[in-house]
C-alpha cells in the first residue's frame, strides 16, 4: 500500500490538490478527492475538503502518477486522452501480489486456464510458475496484449498445450478476443477460467469452464483499478457478493484487499 500512496501523491493532481488548506472540488474530479480521504490527507465537512497535517511520503512510482495524471484525470473531466499502451500494461504490475496469491493459494496444481480479461490485473506467467497452469490470455486490447507477448517472447514454452498435468506448464496462447464462442471452438473445454476486477457474464463462462475464478481488488487500489478501466470502456466491476447473489457462487477469501469468489 506504501507503494501506491506514494505513486498516487506523486501525480500532479495530489501534488495541486494538497497545497489546499480547503478546497471544494470540482465534482467531477470527487473520485480522486475521496482517495486523497481515505488516505488521511483531508477530512470533509460538507462539500469542503480540508487537508490534515498528514506530510506526503517521497514521489512514488511514477507508473500510479502517469495514469492518474494523463488516464484518469482526462476522463473525469471528459476530456480526450492518448491510449498509452506501454502504460496501461505497465499499470497490470501493480497485482502482482494478487496474482502470486491466486496462484499460490487457490489454484491447484495443473489444468487449462482461460485469463478472461487482461486488463487490469495482468494475470499471466505467475499462473504457469506456481500452479503449473497452460493458459489462454483473452482481451479486447490487443495493444496491450502485443506488449504482453512480447514479454512472453522471452519465456521457453510450447507451441501446443502439455497432455500430462505433472510436468511444469510451458504452454501460453494470447488471444486478442474475448469471443467465447472463438475460444471453445480453438481450446475446448478449460479447467479453470479467471476474471479479475471486471465485468463478466458468469454463466456464459460456465459453459466452456469448469470453474470460474472471480477476483475483485478493494481499497484504493482497487478504486484506481476500476477508474482506469472505466476510461478504457470497461463496465463498473461488480463485488463479490453481487456476483455469488446472482449466480450462486462461494466467497473463499475476503480481506481488506481483496475478495475471492469460486464458481463451480
Amino acid at each position: 500500500m506504501d507503494s501506491i500512496e506514494a505513486g498516487i501523491l506523486a501525480s500532479n493532481f495530489a501534488r495541486l490538490a494538497i497545497m489546499n488548506a480547503a478546497i471544494r472540488p470540482d465534482e467531477r474530479l470527487e473520485p480522486l478527492y475521496k482517495i486523497l480521504l481515505e488516505l488521511g490527507y483531508f477530512i470533509k465537512r460538507g462539500d469542503i475538503y480540508m487537508r490534515t497535517g498528514k506530510l506526503p511520503p517521497d514521489r512514488g512510482d511514477p507508473i500510479v502518477a502517469n495514469v492518474i495524471d494523463n488516464i484518469i484525470v482526462p476522463y473525469l473531466l471528459g476530456n480526450s486522452f492518448e491510449l498509452n499502451t506501454t502504460l496501461l500494461h505497465s499499470f497490470t504490475y501493480l497485482f502482482q501480489e494478487v496474482r502470486i496469491r491466486v496462484a499460490s493459494e487457490i489454484l491447484p496444481w495443473g489444468g487449462l486456464t482461460l485469463v478472461y480479461g487482461f486488463l487490469p490485473c495482468g494475470f499471466s506467467s505467475e499462473l504457469s510458475a506456481q500452479a503449473g497452469r497452460d493458459l489462454v490470455i483473452s482481451d479486447d486490447f490487443q495493444d496491450v496484449l502485443d506488449v504482453e507477448s512480447e514479454r512472453l517472447s522471452l519465456l521457453p514454452i510450447f507451441s501446443a498445450p502439455l497432455t500430462s498435468y505433472l510436468a511444469p506448464a510451458a504452454f501460453i496462447a494470447v488471444e486478442p478476443t474475448t469471443d467465447l464462442s472463438l475460444l471453445q471452438s480453438k481450446y475446448g473445454k478449460f479447467d479453470t477460467a479467471i476474471v479479475c476486477h471486471r465485468l463478466s457474464n458468469i454463466e456464459s463462462l460456465r459453459n466452456i469452464s469448469r470453474e470460474i475464478i472471480y477476483i475483485y481488488v478493494k481499497g484504493v487500489l482497487g478504486e484506481l483499478a476500476t477508474l482506469m478501466s472505466k476510461a478504457v470502456g470497461l463496465e463498473q466491476p461488480p463485488t463479490c457478493e453481487e456476483l455469488s447473489t446472482k449466480y450462486g457462487g462461494q466467497i473463499v477469501e475476503n480481506d481488506e484487499s481483496v475478495c475471492i469468489t469460486d464458481f463451480r
